[in-house]
């Protein structure tokens, strides 16, 4: 298969293995609703919190829908997006690997991008994913004048691409969703609908071509009933874009009209379209690009549990407050009514803790046993452990071989040479197992025929730790 090659490719295929595993501390003073809730909201860049969460989440995740920066060499208030084409590759590459590991069998990844970086981001995921885990191209539709706008050098743009690819396609989950005119959300109110219309006719435009246009622009996700660009004339063009103002994202239509500001780039609609089609209530959905939430916030109004990473202060600025009305069924835009959502649940927020191993790999001193074993576990299974998982010295037992972790004082003695050192006392502490097991400990006191005779492997913590 042909692979992409790109300055510092290398580096690139080696970041998310030296990515250094972090804690994920909670913070209670930003978390909101029912405190036993599954969903969380991380603050820090998504590698480092994506790493983070392989030790509890490796292979759960039935869904992921990502809106990556697009790379259009264009500034956003809250991104950066200015980054060379390079460096947005080599940032990709180790987050589809990391998001790759999250996904269940069953599992969905969905990237939306544009023009500008489709193709590569193509070529990339058939490298990530496999070319034969491909499914689908998605052709979204972008806002409906927006293309209308952009006429500066040849034809119209009108649509971004979603990338879809499965997990593993022989086992995908898909469920087909045949959609109405009732399954979509409407744009605004009669009052804005009227009044946006008599502008149009003011403009010059029959009142037949603008209710035609009216219509098909009234509800979100609706391609089908997208104007034809043929039945329109070049003077009903320039009339259209002489009102650039009147764009569901701007904020003069909103005050002018009353027109509900959309939330985000991606509509509701479209990410609940993905959600009914690749997951069902409970399944936990993924989206490590939050931006303003709409994933979480659709996530949420359908069931789902959620998983969401955003960095910097916007987490906090813009993305709590939005869950904060959807919890309290306050947030009345988007798929709320679609979904009859009353409100409930809430959120846990977490932020990027230290790692779990220094510079010279040994364990942080504020490490619990829990982080520990999390992480032991991971490493020696490759699948995750529950973060409600019993406090104890055996971990589980896993095809056929039983784990057990002595640290941090689990069996009562934090002497030095205590309850984290393998003895005859110790071992005999531990929950009997009639077949392999690996211990973990800072020293053993064992001779090696008697670890042969009891078919025990005994690592040293933390030299026989996986670091990264």
């Amino acid at each position: 298969m042909p692979l992409l090659s790109w300055h510092n490719r290398d580096a690139a295929l080696t970041d998310a293995a030296r990515t250094k595993y972090r804690l994920l501390e909670p913070v209670a003073s930003l978390s909101h609703g029912a405190p036993d809730s599954p969903n969380m909201l991380i603050e820090g860049d998504n590698l480092d919190a994506l790493k983070a969460l392989l030790p509890y989440y490796a292979g759960q995740v039935k869904c992921i829908f990502i809106d990556p920066p697009y790379n259009t060499r264009s500034a956003f208030p809250h991104y950066d997006d200015n980054l060379e084409h390079s460096t947005w590759l080599s940032m990709m590459y180790p987050r589809l690997e990391l998001l790759r590991e999250l996904l269940s069998e069953d599992g969905s990844i969905y990237v939306a991008i544009d023009y500008n970086e489709a193709h590569y981001l193509k070529v990339l995921m058939d490298e990530v994913f496999g070319r034969k885990n491909f499914q689908r191209e998605i052709i979204w539709r972008i806002g409906w004048l927006s293309g209308y706008k952009t006429m500066a050098k040849n034809y119209i743009r009108n649509h971004d691409t979603i990338l879809y690819y499965s997990k593993n396609a022989e086992k995908t989950y898909f469920n087909k969703v045949y959609l109405e005119r009732k399954d979509f959300v409407e744009r605004f109110s009669d009052t804005a609908y009227k009044a946006l219309l008599s502008r149009l006719v003011d403009l010059g435009i029959s009142k037949k071509e603008a209710s035609a246009f009216m219509e098909a622009a009234q509800f979100e996700g609706l391609p089908e009933r997208y104007p034809l660009e043929d039945t329109w004339n070049s003077s009903v063009y320039d009339k259209l874009n002489s009102i650039a103002v009147v764009s569901f994202s701007g904020e003069s239509v909103s005050k002018m009209l009353g027109v509900e500001e959309l939330k985000g780039q991606k509509s509701e609609a479209l990410i609940r379209r993905v959600l009914q089609s690749s997951t069902k209530p409970g399944d936990l959905v993924l989206d490590s690009f939050a931006g303003t939430g709409t994933t979480g916030a659709v996530a949420h109004k359908m069931n789902r549990r959620w998983i969401m990473v955003e960095r910097g202060k916007h987490a906090i600025t813009h993305v709590v407050p939005r869950l904060k009305l959807v919890i309290a069924g306050q947030e009345q835009s988007g798929i709320t009514k679609a979904e009859g959502w009353q409100g409930g649940g809430g959120f846990r927020f977490h932020r990027l803790g230290k790692p779990v191993f220094d510079e010279n790999g040994h364990i942080d001193e504020s490490i619990r046993f829990e982080h520990l074993a999390a992480h032991v576990w991971f490493a020696e299974t490759g699948t995750p452990r529950s973060s409600r998982a019993a406090k104890e010295a055996f971990l589980g037992e896993y095809k056929g071989t039983a784990y057990y972790l002595l640290y941090n004082g689990i069996l009562g003695d934090e002497s030095k040479s205590g309850g984290n050192v393998l003895t005859r006392r110790v071992l005999r502490s531990l929950p009997k197992f009639d077949g392999p097991k690996v211990i973990y400990g800072e020293a053993c006191a064992l001779d090696d025929d008697l670890l042969g005779e009891l078919a025990i492997s005994f690592r040293q913590t933390p030299y026989d730790i996986k670091a990264g």
